[in-house]
């Protein structure tokens, strides 16, 4: 299965699909944007626990391992994407890399993963360091391991987080990615998001430019996928193209989140609802039928909390 290959197909039908498990809620970084869930509070899964639930989903079509920094957990990890290949269902970690070698990187391909999924927001050592207050030397770790990653037969993405801290720079970013060998470039437009106290979100205006800029300047073996846009991605003067995509989203529609303590999310960022516990007493398996109430009103109203930022006056009318 392509990157993206769920979110490039609108839903139709709600059915459990996408599952991103957090195999652990401790991280060794402090970002702003996802604080609320890197807790450091010791909730996990381990890879059997993990296996243990895919095994009654029998539909299941991408399994995606997050945390916290999920390579605290590598060994679960190579299992969960072992017996994922075996099955035929797409992996993907999503990781910050500062914890990779060689080695694991190894391991995770000849496991069968299908994606690695990076943050990437800053072209230099310094900025990075000053943003996240870590020592640059991680910086330089982190590129070492995108390379590797880069020419192995792994899916590699590199996502950018589009916010007030990157939409002047986000064509250098892109350029950056490119020569660390990277194909693949998602750009994240930022939300305000309560749960966190995050509001450093980039404007309309500024979101339009870097957007424009970056689809004018693709190179023609880039893929760029522009995530939370797909709403509104018309009344800004985008449209899709030859490796330019808006991926519609399909939480709480056809992907749902695990937290390492059992806890069932609609969405861990948009929307973090939880709808259940399958510890206690709620099946993955007949999430949909029945449906909790909290899913069922989202999927009745579809909330979009990207859309409402950028158009609280509603989109315009044409």
């Amino acid at each position: 299965m392509t990157y993206k290959a769920l979110e490039l197909v609108k839903p139709q039908v709600w059915e459990l699909e996408g599952l991103e498990v957090g195999v652990t809620s401790n991280c060794n970084f402090r970002c702003d944007y996802c604080c609320a869930y890197n807790r450091n509070d010791g909730q996990s899964l381990t890879g059997s626990e993990i296996i243990t639930i895919l095994e009654e989903l029998p539909k299941l079509k991408r399994v995606r391992l997050s945390g916290g920094e999920v390579t605290l957990k590598y060994e679960d990890c190579v299992e969960v994407v072992s017996y994922c290949a075996s099955r035929g269902i797409s992996t993907q970690l999503n990781s910050n890399a500062s914890l990779l070698n060689e080695e694991r990187i190894g391991g995770l391909a000849n496991a069968g993963l299908t994606t690695i999924h990076i943050s990437f927001n800053f072209t230099s050592e310094e900025a990075f360091s000053r943003y996240y207050n870590i020592h640059p030397s991680i910086y330089r770790k982190i590129c070492e391991n995108i390379a590797l990653f880069a020419q192995t037969n792994v899916d590699t993405v590199l996502e950018t987080l589009l916010f007030s801290e990157t939409e002047r720079n986000m064509r250098e970013i892109s350029d950056h990615v490119y020569d660390l060998g990277v194909r693949t470039h998602e750009i994240q437009n930022s939300i305000i998001m309560n749960h966190t106290g995050w509001k450093s979100i980039a404007a309309r205006e500024g979101l339009k430019a870097a957007v424009t800029d970056l689809i004018a300047n693709k190179r023609e073996d880039t893929i760029l996928y522009f995530t939370c846009m797909d709403r509104f991605m018309e009344a800004l003067g985008f449209r899709e193209q030859p490796g330019v995509y808006f991926p519609h989203c399909i939480e709480g529609k056809t992907q749902l989140h695990l937290h390492g303590n059992g806890d069932i999310l609609i969405s861990e960022l948009c929307h973090p609802v939880i709808i259940g516990n399958i510890y206690k007493g709620t099946s993955l398996k007949d999430i949909y039928n029945p449906t909790p109430e909290p899913l069922a009103a989202f999927l009745e109203k579809q909330p979009c909390p990207a859309l409402d930022a950028l158009f609280p006056e509603g989109l315009p009318v044409t």
